[in-house]
């Protein structure tokens, strides 16, 4: 969901011994390890321009999946122009909510559908890809097994319904098959057909909790890209629902 979330991970099975997995299968095990979501982590978001020049935001996040769904807030520090905070919901069922505010505000904003293809700060992330919601779609299709690098994984297809808000077309992911943690993303846009890809580095296992130290966003035919960096984290704090409270968007 959204932008860099953990994942709950076994003993690791020679690929051989698991069989490929049904759709309902893939998408029971990605829903569980959303449900599980609870961490805290702190890092940078890089923009890079096509010059090579680096652009840096420090970024703080923490998330917790709670019964009425899952709630992440996220706060950009620096530099002054800059600060801004977030507060994402998804829910089980229906539509997602983000809020925005900045410290000293009147009172946080909603940010509606139609503005959520825009990019946070000057990024290539927009502020849809921090929800990473795309598994609760009404199309869910398992295309194949192949490999990515050196990795066995299988192919989710995505695609918005009807009732699911959306500035994609698609979304594609690779799953390894051993964790169900994604290794590459590609989303497709409405209307222009632009392509957009995402790649996971670093992937790493913390008790028992699988995450990703770094997230690169690249637009297919541009130069520069994004990164999304986290250098340190917590699985597990045990996060109550107050640090989610919409107070804190504007809270001095």
């Amino acid at each position: 969901m959204f932008l860099i979330k953990t994942f709950l991970a076994l003993l690791l099975l020679p690929v051989t011994m698991l069989p490929p997995g049904t759709r309902e299968e893939v998408l029971a095990r990605i829903r569980a390890q959303r449900d599980a979501t609870d961490y805290t982590a702190s890092g940078r978001l890089v923009r890079i321009s096509p010059s090579g020049e680096r652009k840096n935001y420090p970024i703080a996040l923490r998330a917790h999946a709670f019964t009425d769904g899952l709630w992440v807030f996220c706060e950009v520090s620096a530099p002054p122009e800059a600060r801004v905070r977030l507060l994402l919901f998804i829910p089980p069922q229906g539509p997602a909510k983000i809020r925005t505010g900045h410290a000293g505000d009147p009172a946080p904003k909603e940010l509606p559908a139609e503005k959520w293809d825009k990019g946070v700060l000057d990024s290539d992330f927009t502020y849809e890809d921090l929800l990473e919601n795309y598994s609760q779609w009404q199309r869910q299709d398992v295309l194949r097994e192949e490999r990515y690098g050196e990795r066995t994984c299988v192919v989710l297809r995505s695609e918005p319904g009807p009732g699911d808000q959306s500035h994609y077309a698609s979304v594609t992911s690779w799953l390894d098959r051993e964790i169900y943690y994604p290794v590459k993303v590609e989303k497709v846009v409405k209307g222009s057909g632009e392509l957009k890809e995402f790649i996971y580095y670093g992937l790493r296992q913390v008790r028992g909790v699988w995450s990703a130290s770094q997230i690169e966003c690249k637009v297919a035919g541009k130069p520069g890209s994004s990164l999304l960096i986290i250098n340190r984290g917590a699985e597990k704090p045990h996060l109550d629902r107050h640090v989610f409270d919409r107070v804190l968007l504007t809270k001095p």
